[in-house]
C-alpha cells in the first residue's frame, strides 16, 4: 500500500468548516472538522479512481489551521 501525503488547509466560514487540498484542487465543507476531513478523504479516493491511479493508497493529511 502506498502512502499519499497531502496538505489540507482548514478554515471556518460561517457555520461550516472548509477543508482545501491545493495539490488536487479539491475543497469540501462539513459541520465539524471531522466531517470535512472525512468528505475530503472520500473525494480524494474518487479523484484517484477517476484518474486510474492506485486506489490502494493510504492518505495522510498534513493539516494547516489558523491560530
Amino acid at each position: 500500500m502506498q502512502e499519499l501525503k497531502v496538505t489540507v488547509e482548514i478554515r471556518e466560514e460561517n457555520e461550516w468548516f472548509v477543508a482545501v487540498c491545493e495539490e488536487y484542487n479539491l475543497s469540501v465543507k462539513g459541520l465539524t472538522i471531522e466531517d470535512a476531513l472525512t468528505e475530503l478523504q472520500r473525494k480524494l479516493h474518487e479523484y484517484l479512481e477517476d484518474e486510474q491511479l492506485s486506489v490502494n493508497v493510504s492518505i495522510t493529511f498534513m493539516i494547516k489551521m489558523p491560530v
